[in-house]
């Protein structure tokens, strides 16, 4: 006899089928874009084959992107959680004021990209910037230090600056990751002589580690796909400094007008990002989620 219990797939297709329609039809459409030459600017769209990808791929900014994309998505991950879980560790604690600061911490996450981005400039700005403001009046500096001019201080500003609108989820997912311990289980630790890093170290990071991977996965992609602060903070600059896959989208199909080339761009990230995802899962151990 046909039950749910036999199935229990069942219960989730509801779910699946649009989830499915709403990622498969995307991305078939994106492809099959990025296989003709679609411009505003000409009439038609003629199949032109791998002719996009192969413009796209020798373009001298595609190198640039392709690595500060990679390299953007493996330096923001980490951050994002080591400080994140951090932050959820601490928060744990009662005191006067936590609610209030628990608030103030997922402040950044509920701000427009372009929002914080308008705050980060008025922090790295090198004439009213808050950073060279600051360190002029302590007369630490003369001048000003070109956080958003000089290539390699605007990677490390965006980089800052995307990490701060992330952090917040992480501190969430965390906390809520927290909330599962056993108070029991820490204070029988602290009892037996263990020190408040060998409890984390051995105790609570064993237990939020599927939490933690997780995060690590989102804050990958989230990184890699990143767009609205790069486009905000610097467009892209100086030079190719911060110009990543993302920002090539929209600059191919806004700004140049060819969005076979701008889909072509699309396709590619997805590739990489379905690579990184298939990758990572890959090398986690495979009884990362057994208890869950």
């Amino acid at each position: 006899m046909w039950t749910m219990a036999r199935f229990p797939v069942a219960w989730v297709v509801p779910v699946l089928l649009p989830v499915a329609f709403l990622t498969i039809y995307p991305v078939a459409d994106l492809l099959w874009t990025s296989f003709h030459q679609v411009s505003i600017l000409l009439p038609g769209e003629p199949f032109v084959g791998l002719e996009n990808y192969r413009t796209v791929v020798q373009s001298d900014y595609f190198v640039d992107a392709l690595e500060n994309s990679l390299l953007f998505a493996l330096l923001a991950a980490p951050i994002v959680v080591t400080v994140g879980t951090a932050v959820a560790v601490f928060l744990r604690r009662r005191f006067p004021g936590a609610v209030v600061i628990r608030s103030v911490v997922l402040l950044p996450w509920v701000l427009p990209g372009a929002i914080s981005a308008v705050l980060w400039i008025w922090i790295f700005h090198p004439s009213f910037g808050v950073i060279n403001g600051s360190l002029r009046t302590l007369g630490l500096i003369d001048g000003s230090i070109p956080f958003l001019t000089n290539p390699r201080l605007a990677f490390v500003s965006v980089l800052l600056a995307h990490a701060w609108t992330q952090i917040p989820f992480a501190v969430v997912l965390i906390m809520a990751a927290l909330s599962t311990l056993s108070d029991d289980v820490l204070e029988a630790a602290g009892i037996d002589g263990a020190t408040r890093w060998q409890s984390f170290r051995f105790i609570i990071v064993p237990q939020i580690k599927p939490m933690i991977v997780i995060l690590l996965v989102y804050n990958a992609l989230t990184a890699f796909t990143s767009y609205d602060l790069v486009y905000a903070m610097t467009g892209g600059g100086p030079g190719t400094a911060t110009t990543l896959l993302a920002f090539q989208i929209w600059r191919e199909s806004f700004s140049m007008y060819d969005f076979g080339a701008g889909s072509a761009v699309a396709f590619i990230v997805v590739a990489v990002s379905a690579v990184l995802i298939l990758g990572i899962t890959r090398v986690m151990p495979s009884d990362l989620f057994a208890e869950e």
